[in-house]
């Protein structure tokens, strides 16, 4: 008669939140998709103290538990092999065996530092929500909430507002912008909000120019009060007027790259 020995119990031990060996060991069993669902994983994250340690490693040996770490403390990683080795329990240590050979290789000493991966991906999510936060207040589609950003970016059309707030947004600030149209003024209580406006411009040939080339690229018909130098000169003038009431800090993106802008903002933003 053949025994059903699929009865598998996975112990997640880390000095962290154990989000790396999780997804190690789910990766792992999609390789198994019988065992996938019945496997039961129990996760011990933020492991501090040895007696702690030693109390899950004597559970999993009554469970007859597989120990997977990621651990980055020398004398917990020694205790863990000691232990397994005494008891005979399944043990995988995902973080010692690499971290030695980098060592080795390249001199270099491992940081040994608890939540290093997780610092990495809240950077990461921290970019992921200035993205989400600066598409959702692009071109002023929405005002409620606005008082949120990092930084407001206020201008007439082609003064490089999207290009710029995306940039600053993938390096993980929150950006609003709102285009500047006479014929569309912006509600008078956002300028009672407390925000750090920053004001783009240009001088009059210049955006005329470039719209000028958009019209032609895009072959749009009908636009042309769109690159008249008159109209320009008539909104780079409203621009003015909404740049006093933020108490914006003006910049004049003529000829400058996006990064070049960028950083400048950048230096009020840091300063915050």
């Amino acid at each position: 008669m053949e025994t059903n020995n699929e009865n598998l119990t996975l112990y997640i031990v880390s000095d962290s939140i154990g989000e790396t060996a999780m997804r190690m060991a789910h990766a792992t069993l999609t390789q198994f998709p019988d065992l996938e669902e019945q496997a039961e994983i129990k996760k011990f994250p933020f492991i501090k103290s040895e007696e702690e340690f030693l109390t899950i490693l004597n559970l999993a040996k009554q469970r007859n538990a597989v120990v997977v770490t990621t651990l980055v403390s020398p004398k917990f990683n020694r205790i863990g092999q000691t232990f397994a080795q005494e008891e005979n329990i399944p043990y995988v240590d995902y973080m010692s065996g690499l971290l030695s050979i980098i060592e080795d290789r390249t001199h270099h000493s491992p940081l040994r530092e608890s939540g290093a991966l997780r610092k990495l991906d809240e950077h990461y999510f921290q970019r992921i929500e200035a993205m989400e936060f600066s598409v959702k207040y692009d071109d002023g589609k929405v005002y409620e909430g606005m008082e949120d950003a990092d930084a407001v970016i206020v201008g007439v059309s082609r003064t490089s507002k999207t290009p710029l707030s995306m940039y600053l947004a993938n390096k993980g600030y929150k950006i609003a912008n709102i285009p500047l149209v006479p014929e569309a003024p912006i509600p008078e209580d956002v300028f009672n909000k407390k925000m750090l406006v920053f004001g783009l411009t240009a001088s009059p040939n210049y955006i005329m120019n470039i719209r000028t080339e958009r019209i032609r690229v895009l072959g749009m018909k009908g636009s042309a009060n769109y690159n008249s130098l008159q109209r320009i000169k008539e909104e780079l003038s409203y621009a003015e007027e909404v740049f006093s009431k933020f108490n914006a800090t003006v910049i004049n993106t003529e000829y400058k790259s996006i990064e070049e802008s960028a950083f400048y903002i950048e230096k009020y933003l840091n300063r915050k």
